[in-house]
């Protein structure tokens, strides 16, 4: 049997078999245990969970009205996980409750993506790292770790992936239950795209792998078809209580996005952005590559890029199926997102799976190689290990000199700092130093076999990845969250509606209404007689004189800190029409 580690036999022979085990247990120690300790700190989470609060509170699971007059202009797929989770689980909706869907797909896609390439022939070895550099890619990480739609569209889309190249293995026969259900579910998550997407991706590989147009057409159009049956069934349902105002939503979420007819400029970026998010969100391996190109190698292979060039359509198709297959959906899902106006880094979470499949390779070739690119990036992310360990033992002293801190951001920057200060438990502790003791483990194995010190470079950042889960982000972004407005204005008025004005259409104080229930309602919306507000103090100034001729104001509170929603200081005021 070939040696894919330097374990003992007895020792890796229960490592291969086990390792399917070890891949979910990598996946849920690193995401499951913190999910609920970041407080909500932007507008995207806490809009997600409140669908499920007010489902759960009218008992409408199609069209759910929150925030007043928001109606979801999103698939339902998300918030009936986070309400079916909350009625398994006590009954309420909480931070760890409305992250847990993202986590159990990017926990699900992670082991999946391993499955699926040991299936296809992959050295456990290789597809293990891929793995572990999927679930430590920082924007999957991310992803994984929000309330938001996209890890579960991805999940749902990358699924439909692997089951219809399953589906060509076995002759294109019969008709796929599997794919139809993932874009199914990718449909009901996000939209159509769900469904169009992961359709042209297998046709062209089928094309490519020879398979005769009009079957290739015949077949994926009955599977997308299928797959748009359940989802029409809740779009249907939405049409009947939302009327024209949900048709109009729904099509520019879905069509207006894609053509760039939009009645409002939304995240429009140049092409030139999916790249930079790419190699962004690839972060540290991006590094990996960054460092190899450096690397003394580089000669060899810019010398040879000619030869590689030259009959690459021949290459190309002679790959091994599973390699071809990763080739041709991340090209094919990177230039989709190419096209629209709208771009998002979120966007592109279905081409890390394959990414991450390459990165793989390649890190395992510089092993090979014996290249110096992988001690550079083992001695950069051990010493970001250390670097940040000391800076927090710095914070925990109260040592961090506060006087460096200026701007018009400093009192932010300032409770940043503080709130890291606070979260100073024993837990917090295990966590920074656990990535710190297996840094100096690994900085030890520097001059030993790069097939040893790449796999503890790696479980370093993983480890790392649990000090910034569990430690590092809480404590700081903590800060950022609106919970104290919605706790000031909940102790204020401990029942009815919390009235709000906020001159952006799009905006609303998504975070306070989440920690208030729901209670928080558009001041225009009622007109009412009497009671508590939020106003954001850059809108009050214009709002607040209009109405002083209807309204007496009194200010409860002003919060010097910017609202993560309206990014605005806060007033809390009570009112009474004269």
């Amino acid at each position: 049997m070939k040696r894919e580690t330097l374990l003992p036999p007895y020792a890796e022979s229960l490592w291969l078999r086990h390792s399917t085990l070890i891949v979910i247990l990598e996946a849920a120690i690193l995401l499951l245990p913190f999910l609920g300790m970041a407080l909500f700190h932007s507008k995207g989470e806490p809009r997600e969970a409140i669908v499920a609060v007010s489902m759960l509170q009218t008992g409408d699971w199609i069209l759910p009205v929150s925030n007043g007059d928001v109606i979801p202009y999103k698939p339902p797929l998300l918030a009936w996980c986070i309400a079916l989770l909350a009625k398994l689980l006590g009954g309420e909706v909480t931070e760890y409750i409305s992250r847990m869907p993202s986590a159990l797909a990017l926990i699900a896609l992670t082991v999946w993506t391993f499955r699926f390439y040991v299936d296809n022939g992959a050295q456990r070895g290789r597809a293990m790292a891929c793995a572990t550099i999927l679930l430590t890619s920082f924007e999957v990480y991310r992803a994984g770790m929000a309330c938001r739609v996209d890890m579960l569209l991805t999940f749902f889309m990358v699924g439909a992936l692997f089951t219809l190249y399953n589906y060509w293995k076995r002759g294109m026969h019969g008709f796929p239950v599997a794919p139809v259900l993932m874009m199914s579910g990718a449909m009901l998550s996000k939209g159509p795209v769900g469904v169009l997407l992961p359709c042209a991706v297998a046709g062209l590989f089928m094309l490519v792998r020879g398979v005769y147009f009009w079957r290739v057409f015949s077949k994926l159009l009955g599977i997308a078809i299928a797959s748009c049956v359940i989802p029409m069934i809740w779009y249907v349902g939405a049409y009947a209580r939302g009327g024209e105002e949900f048709l109009r939503l729904a099509l520019e979420e879905n069509f207006g996005r894609l053509t760039g007819t939009m009645s409002y400029a939304s995240h429009e970026n140049p092409v030139w952005y999916n790249f930079q998010t790419v190699l962004l969100g690839m972060l540290p391996y991006t590094l990996l590559v960054l460092f190899s190109m450096l690397s003394l190698h580089r000669i060899k292979v810019w010398t040879r890029i000619h030869v590689y060039v030259q009959g690459w359509w021949r290459r190309f198709r002679a790959l091994e199926p599973a390699e071809c297959f990763t080739i041709v959906c991340f090209v094919v899902i990177f230039v989709f997102y190419c096209i629209p106006k709208s771009k998002r880094s979120v966007y592109l979470l279905p081409v890390y799976p394959f990414l991450a499949w390459w990165v793989a390779g390649y890190g395992w070739h510089l092993v090979k190689a014996g290249s110096r690119a992988i001690s550079a990036f083992m001695w950069t992310i051990c010493l970001t290990a250390i670097t940040a360990y000391v800076a927090y033992v710095v914070v925990q002293c109260g040592w961090f000199p506060y006087s460096l801190l200026h701007g018009r951001h400093a009192l932010e920057q300032a409770m940043m700092v503080t709130s890291l200060y606070n979260s100073g438990g024993v837990a917090q502790w295990v966590c920074v130093s656990l990535s710190t003791v297996m840094a100096a483990v690994t900085l030890l194995l520097w001059r030993g076999p790069k097939k040893l010190s790449f796999p503890a470079t790696l479980t370093t950042i993983w480890l790392l990845y649990i000090a910034f889960g569990g430690t590092y982000q809480p404590g700081i972004i903590n800060a950022k969250s609106d919970r104290a407005i919605a706790e000031a204005a909940a102790k204020v008025q401990p029942e009815g509606p919390i009235y709000a004005h906020v001159s952006t259409d799009m905006l609303r104080f998504f975070t306070a209404d989440f920690y208030t229930a729901d209670r928080v309602r558009p001041f225009e919306l009622d007109n009412p007689e009497s009671g508590v507000m939020l106003i954001g103090v850059e809108d009050g100034r214009k709002w607040l004189p209009e109405h002083a001729d209807r309204y007496e104001f009194q200010l409860l509170k002003h919060f010097r800190q910017r609202s993560c929603d309206v990014r605005q200081e806060v007033l809390l005021l009570r009112f009474q029409a004269k």
